[in-house]
């Protein structure tokens, strides 16, 4: 808000919240306040599909049932996407979709590339990498990893100088790379994207940490098996814009490449 001129509080007409789909409880009672005070016009902005901050107190519920607290509400799909493929969104999109709570969307893309989603199998993680970023010709690439430490365990940190904002040179290559966690990428894209850390453990993707009993107390249990860790998943894939590898070891591969092998 802002005073106006004759030292009142001007009243807002028009109010848009962006990325709905991380609000919070807290977040939501105040902005209830705001709006029901100013008697404004609400536009929120969203996708289901990319709610991955629960830690932080985020609430999917509210936005999945978003009518329940604004009655009278009108829901508009955007179902195209510029970004991606046809063929990456296609089984991004049906692959998170497999959680019936998640919102049903047709969606769309006028570009398309032939498989563009890529496993690679690996014994030795660092020459494995190191092979396809040679073979990505031109254009960004941006690793990605479940957790910040990630990296390490596929390229040494010595050969690792690192830059500003997740940029990094290797050592004795002329590769200029970025690598993030893929909390950290939401809201980006890469010409290529490389996937990293898909283990079955408890700390790959998914992430198989049990958790504390007490967090039920503020938190609903996820009622399908590692809905967010899907929800993670579906990020990682569509931060591309043209390709996305993923590299997985031999021995131990995640429930996600299993699932997802059948698809591409």
């Amino acid at each position: 808000m802002q005073l106006c001129k004759e030292k009142r509080i001007c009243k807002y007409k028009e109010i848009i919240i962006d990325e709905f789909q991380d609000t919070s409880k807290l977040r939501l009672d105040f902005m209830r306040e705001v709006v029901k005070n100013n008697d404004a016009n609400l536009t929120v902005v969203g996708d289901d599909f990319q709610s991955i901050y629960k830690f932080s107190g985020c609430d999917l519920n509210i936005f999945l049932n978003f009518q329940r607290y604004f009655q009278g509400a009108k829901t508009f799909k955007i179902e195209n996407t510029y970004r991606n493929s046809q063929e990456l969104i296609k089984i991004a999109g049906d692959f998170v979709m497999q959680n019936e709570r998640q919102i049903k969307k047709d969606l769309k893309s006028h570009k398309h590339l032939d498989k563009p989603i890529k496993i690679i199998k690996y014994f030795n993680p660092y020459n494995v990498l190191l092979k396809i970023i040679k073979k990505i010709e031109k254009g960004e690439i941006l690793i990605l990893g479940r957790n910040n430490f990630d990296i390490y365990n596929f390229i040494p940190k010595e050969k690792i100088t690192w830059l500003e904002q997740g940029y990094f040179k290797l050592e004795k290559e002329p590769y200029h790379l970025r690598y993030l966690t893929i909390h950290k990428s939401k809201g980006l894209e890469s010409d290529n994207v490389i996937l990293i850390n898909l283990v079955d453990s408890e700390i790959g993707l998914p992430a198989k940490r049990k958790t504390p009993a007490i967090t039920y107390l503020i938190q609903e249990k996820e009622s399908f098996l590692y809905e967010e860790e899907r929800r993670l998943f579906y990020v990682a894939l569509t931060r591309t814009k043209n390709y996305c590898y993923l590299l997985v070891p031999y021995f131990n591969p995640s429930s996600f490449i299993k699932e997802i092998k059948k698809k591409i």
